[in-house]
C-alpha cells in the first residue's frame, strides 16, 4: 500500500481491503499511514520517535483470531498510543471478553454504515488518541521538570554549603555539565584590578583534564569564552568548526588537538552577580543523548552530538546564576576570612608592642598549639587516640592561642614591663638616700675634726685624723654593702635567704641627720617590693597580670563568633588553669579545663622559659625547659600525656630553628 508517511505519527490498521478507496476524499483530513496487521513492526520504524497514534479498523472475526497477538503488541510498544474501530454491528459486545482492555475500545461501525459516518468515528478517535498523547506529554513534562527542578535544589544547597573553593568550582562544573547532558567544558573567572574593574579571565577548570595549568585570557570578543565576559550574553553554537567567519568571535581548535578531542556544539554561558556583573564563564561542549554515555572520538563527529536547546539553556543559566552567588558568597566569605586575620594580626602585634621584650610570644604559642594538635589527630594509641581536631577546630585553637594574652591591653603598662621588683627611678632615689646618708656623715665627722681642732688644737690631730677617717671607710663599707644587697635583691630572681634578712634588718634602720630629722634606709613599700620571693610582681600587681585572662575572654566574649569558632573565649580563658585546681581565673579541676586549653598551657610556659628576648631572664636550654614542664605535671599542673606527645612530635623544632 502507498499512502503519504504521516508527519505527527499517525496509523491506521485496518483489514478492509477497500478502505483507502472509501477515504480517498477525507486523506488530508485524516492524514495516516494506513497498515495492515502484517505490518504492526513498520509502526516503529515509521514514527520518528515520536509516540505513535494506532487506530484499529478491524474485523469483529479478526479481532477475536488476533487479539492476543495484538495485546502482546501493544505490551511490547508502551509508547504507542491506540484505539479500537471494531467492523460489527452497533451492539456487539463481544471485545469484553478479549485479552485488550475494555476501554481502549472506541466505537463499533457496521460496513453498511454510511461513510460520513465512519470517516467522523476516525477523526474523533484520534482526537481522543491526541488527547491522551498530550496528556502523557504533559505529564512527562511535569516528570522532567519536577526532577530538574529537584536537580536544581540539589545543585543550589550543595554550591551554597561547599567552603572548599576549588571543590566548589568542580562541582559547579560538573552540575551545568550533568543537567544538560554535556560531554565536557571548562570554567573561567573574572579577575579583577585593585579598583574593582574587570582585568582578564582567568582558566580555572576543564572536565576533561582537572590538572590543567591556569591561564588567562583578555574580556574582549575575540575568543569565545572572552565574548561571553565582555557582552554578558550566551552563546548557543551547534558546531564551532562550521562558524560563518563573520562572528566577532574565533574558534580555537588547539586543545583539540593536543588533547584528542573533537568539539562540536557549544553552549556558553555567563555567571552573573546580584548587580549584574560578570563573575565568571561556564563553556559547555557536545551535548548527549544520556550524561552517562561515553563517546568515542568519531562518534563525536557524528549526530550523537546535539545542538544545545532552548530548555537546556534555561536550565544551564539557571545553574550558572546559583553558581554566581555561591562563588561570591565564597569570595565573600574569604574576604571576611582575611579582615579577621588581619584584624587579628594587628591586635596581637598591637598588644606585644606595649611590651616589646615578648615580642613575638602570642604567634609561637600558636605555632606550639597547633603543631600540638596536629600531633594529637595522628596518634593512634593513649589517652588522645580519639580526638581529631577538624581544620575548622584547629583555627578555632589557632585564633584562641593567637588571642589568649589579648585582655592584657587592660593591665597598665608599668605593671606589665616590669622587669625587676623597684622601677629604676624608685632604686635611683634608695641610692641618692644612702649617698645623701654618706655625705651626711662626712659632714658629721668634718664637724668632728673642727670640734677637735678648736678643743686641742693640733697636738695629737694625726692620730684622730686617722680614727675618724677608719670611721668614715667602716661606715661608707657598711652602705655600700646595703645598696649591694638591695640592688641583688631588686633582680626578679629568687631572693636568698641571707639577703632577705639583711633586708629586713635595713628596714628597720634609721639614720639621724645632721639638721636633726630622721631618714628611713629603706621605706616601707620599698621593703615590701624588695622582699619579693620570687618575680618581679608583688600580690596586687601580680592579681593585675592574672586578671589579663579574664579581660581577655570579656572582649572575646563580645566578638559574634561563627558556630566553628564558638569555643574561641573559652579556649583562651583556660590557658592558665591547673590540672589541681590551683590556676586562675577560675579554679578549674582536670575534667573541667577544655583539652585545648591544656595543650595551650604547654605551648605558653614552653615559650616563656625558651624565649631569647627577655632581658630579664636568659633562655634556658631545651633539656632543662622540659625538666620544668616534667615538674609541672609532677605538682599536677599541666597533663603529662599531652607534654609527652608535644616532647616526641619534635614540633617545636621547627619554629625554635626560624629564632
Amino acid at each position: 500500500m502507498t499512502v503519504t508517511k504521516s508527519s505527527d505519527s499517525k496509523f491506521i490498521i485496518t483489514d478492509d481491503p477497500f478502505f483507502e478507496g472509501k477515504i480517498a476524499d477525507y486523506s488530508k483530513k485524516i492524514k495516516a499511514k494506513v497498515l495492515t496487521l502484517v505490518d504492526l513492526d513498520q509502526i516503529e520504524s515509521n514514527s520518528n520517535g515520536h509516540i505513535a497514534k494506532v487506530l484499529f479498523y478491524i474485523s469483529r472475526y479478526e479481532l477475536e483470531a488476533k487479539h492476543k497477538e495484538i495485546h502482546q503488541f501493544l505490551k511490547n510498544h508502551p509508547t504507542i498510543m491506540s484505539n479500537f474501530i471494531v467492523r460489527a454491528p452497533i451492539d456487539y459486545t463481544g471485545y469484553i471478553a478479549l485479552d485488550i482492555e475494555e476501554d481502549l475500545f472506541f466505537t463499533n461501525v457496521p460496513d453498511d454504515a454510511p461513510l460520513i459516518f465512519l470517516v467522523k468515528a476516525l477523526a474523533n478517535a484520534f482526537t481522543s488518541l491526541q488527547m491522551v498523547v498530550d496528556k502523557f506529554e504533559l505529564q512527562k513534562r511535569i516528570n522532567v521538570s519536577t526532577n530538574e527542578i529537584s536537580k536544581l535544589t540539589k545543585i543550589g544547597i550543595s554550591l551554597a554549603n561547599e567552603k572548599d573553593f576549588t571543590k566548589l568550582l568542580r562541582d559547579i562544573l560538573n552540575s551545568a555539565r550533568e543537567i544538560s547532558n554535556s560531554d565536557s567544558g571548562s570554567l573561567y573567572l573574572v579577575e579583577k584590578d585593585e579598583r574593582g574593574n574587570p582585568r582578564n579571565l582567568r582558566f580555572k577548570i576543564s572536565a576533561l583534564d582537572l590538572s590543567s595549568d591556569e591561564f588567562i585570557l583578555p574580556i574582549n570578543k575575540k575568543s569565545i569564552a572572552g565574548y561571553v565576559a565582555f557582552t554578558g550574553k550566551q552563546l548557543n553554537i551547534p558546531n564551532v568548526y562550521e562558524l560563518s567567519g563573520g562572528e566577532e568571535y574565533k574558534f580555537n581548535s588547539d586543545f583539540d588537538k593536543m588533547s584528542n578531542y573533537y568539539s562540536k556544539s557549544m553552549l556558553v554561558v555567563p555567571m552573573k552577580d546580584h548587580h549584574d556583573e560578570v563573575v565568571g564563564v561556564i563553556q559547555l561542549i557536545n551535548r548527549k543523548k544520556n550524561f552517562q554515555t561515553k563517546l568515542t572520538l568519531e562518534e563525536m563527529k557524528t549526530n550523537s552530538i546535539l545542538e544545545y536547546d532552548k530548555y537546556s539553556e534555561e536550565l544551564v543559566m539557571a545553574v550558572a546564576g546559583q553558581a554566581a552567588v555561591a562563588i561570591q558568597n565564597n569570595n565573600l566569605v574569604h574576604d571576611i576570612e582575611t579582615l579577621f586575620e588581619g584584624f587579628v594580626t594587628a591586635s596581637v602585634s598591637a598588644i606585644e608592642s606595649r611590651d616589646p621584650t615578648t615580642s613575638g610570644h602570642s604567634f609561637r604559642v600558636a605555632q606550639y598549639t597547633v603543631g600540638l594538635a596536629e600531633s594529637v589527630n595522628a596518634i593512634q594509641t593513649g589517652r588522645f587516640k580519639d580526638i581529631y581536631f577538624n581544620e575548622s577546630q584547629v583555627k578555632e585553637i589557632r585564633y584562641a592561642s593567637l588571642l589568649h594574652d589579648f585582655g592584657k591591653v587592660g593591665v597598665r603598662e608599668k605593671v606589665l614591663v616590669k622587669a625587676k621588683k623597684l622601677e629604676d627611678y624608685e632604686l635611683d632615689l634608695i641610692r641618692w638616700r644612702f649617698q645623701f646618708i654618706l655625705k651626711d656623715v662626712e659632714a658629721k665627722l668634718a664637724q668632728k675634726k673642727i670640734e677637735y681642732l678648736k678643743k686641742h688644737g693640733n697636738n695629737g690631730y694625726v692620730d684622730f685624723e686617722k680614727s675618724i677617717h677608719l670611721e668614715y671607710t667602716l661606715e661608707r663599707e657598711k652602705l655600700e654593702e646595703m645598696v649591694r644587697v638591695i640592688s641583688e635583691s631588686n633582680e626578679p630572681t629568687i631572693l636568698e635567704e641571707g639577703n632577705s634578712n639583711f633586708l629586713e634588718e635595713i628596714s628597720k634602720m634609721s639614720y639621724h641627720t645632721t639638721d636633726g630629722g630622721q631618714l628611713n634606709l629603706l621605706m616601707p613599700k620599698e621593703f615590701g617590693f624588695l622582699s619579693i620571693r620570687r618575680g618581679s610582681l608583688d600580690f596586687e600587681e601580680r592579681r593585675e597580670i592574672e586578671s589579663h585572662v579574664e579581660h581577655t575572654f570579656q572582649f572575646l566574649s563580645k566578638i559574634p563568633w561563627t558556630r566553628e569558632l564558638k569555643m574561641v573565649p573559652a579556649i583562651a580563658h583556660g590557658h592558665h588553669e591547673k590540672l589541681n585546681g590551683s590556676g586562675y581565673p577560675r579554679g578549674l579541676s582536670a575534667v573541667e579545663i577544655p583539652v585545648q586549653a591544656k595543650m595551650m598551657a604547654i605551648a605558653d610556659i614552653f615559650d616563656a622559659l625558651t624565649d631569647q628576648d627577655r632581658p630579664y631572664k636568659k633562655a634556658v636550654p631545651l633539656d632543662r625547659a622540659f625538666d620544668i614542664l616534667k615538674m609541672e605535671v609532677r605538682d599536677q599542673h599541666i597533663d603529662g600525656d599531652l607534654l609527652d606527645i608535644f616532647i616526641g612530635s619534635n614540633s617545636y623544632d621547627r619554629i625554635l630553628h626560624k629564632r
